[in-house]
């Protein structure tokens, strides 16, 4: 089994994109890599998979999870992998290094 270990993240926070392409290199669509978003909701889906909503990206779509293979209309949702919290440190903003403590999303 392998456990995936992220940043605790949570509404208000700020993540920079880290991974804006799909399974076949091509880009998802609203979010671009190295751009700074704000977490409006972290939620955890019915088969475990962890996603983000972007306060920046307001649209309704056919969403699909991949693990449990269903299709909603909602508003976009993005894998919490495809981000990684920033932090605020002096008028600076720093990517948050590896963090060993893994928290179970609700």
């Amino acid at each position: 089994m392998i456990i995936l270990k992220f940043p605790i993240m949570k509404p208000g926070d700020k993540a920079i994109c880290i991974n804006d392409n799909n399974l076949y290199e091509i880009p998802v669509r609203s979010i671009c890599k190295g751009l700074i978003y704000t977490i409006s909701e972290v939620f955890k889906c019915k088969c475990g998979n962890v996603y983000v909503r972007l306060a920046e990206v307001n649209k309704v779509f056919n969403m699909w999870c991949p693990k449990c293979n269903t299709f909603e209309d909602c508003p976009m949702y993005f894998h919490i992998e495809r981000f990684r919290l920033l932090e605020e440190a002096e008028n600076q903003l720093e990517v948050i290094g590896k963090q060993e403590v893994y928290q179970d999303y609700k």
